[in-house]
């Protein structure tokens, strides 16, 4: 598909459904999107075919008929090539405006591999903001890219303002990957009074849940969020 067509990308989306994936996906996902049952890996692949077609603007400002094709805009933000960064930002920002889901959000979002400072100011921005998904966006994007900038780190987990689980969820997956990649910050974010009993509870969890941190670097972050 050379140019943007919604009636095409409609009909693969409903021969590549599975039912049973669908049923499963339901469990899961609080969308208010009518959903098919396509999964990730095959959409992921048709994402990468749309981000090189004509018409990406009239894609972005389209309405979602449905969860997949939702799911289809953000994954074509992380396979751009060649674009100036006032258009990705532009198709970001209208992209967010479709999610009412944490798969989507983190789905693509961490599809999404910049480490430039227009992308860790846009990252912060959306991590400080007072709406739910950007919030999430904004965490997700610092852990995939920036967990090595403590003070930015610091900055948007204590200026927090949106509130809600999926927001505690972002900031407690936030310090389990730190536990891993920044050992000081997640230290420091563990014994800080700024950061809620809640969100030392989810990190707590996701800290043993995890496959990459040992057993006593297990016990030791998760005494000190139980210290505090």
């Amino acid at each position: 598909m050379d140019r943007y067509d919604k009636v095409e990308i409609e009909k693969f989306i409903i021969s590549a459904a599975d039912d049973k994936y669908r049923d499963f996906n339901s469990k899961l996902t609080k969308t208010a999107y009518l959903l098919n049952g396509v999964r990730i890996p095959i959409l992921r692949k048709y994402a990468k075919g749309l981000a090189a077609m004509e018409g990406l603007d009239e894609f972005f400002d389209e309405k979602p008929p449905c969860y997949e094709f939702c799911m289809l805009k953000g994954m074509t933000l992380g396979h751009l090539k060649n674009i100036d960064d006032d258009k990705f930002f532009r198709l970001l920002t209208r992209f967010i405006q479709d999610i009412d889901d944490w798969a989507v959000t983190d789905t693509a979002c961490c599809a999404i591999h910049r480490k430039d400072e227009a992308y860790r100011q846009e990252a912060a921005k959306l991590a400080l903001s007072g709406d739910v998904w950007q919030a999430r966006w904004g965490y997700v994007a610092i852990m995939t890219n920036f967990f090595d900038r403590v003070d930015m780190i610091l900055q948007v987990v204590k200026g927090r303002a949106a509130v809600g689980y999926y927001v505690d969820m972002a900031i407690s997956w936030l310090i389990q990957v730190l536990c891993v990649k920044n050992r000081g910050v997640a230290t420091e974010l563990l014994q800080a009074d700024f950061v809620s009993p809640t969100v030392k509870k989810y990190a707590v969890r996701k800290i043993k849940d995890s496959l990459r941190i040992s057993k006593e670097d297990k016990e030791y972050f998760c005494a000190l969020a139980q210290n505090k």
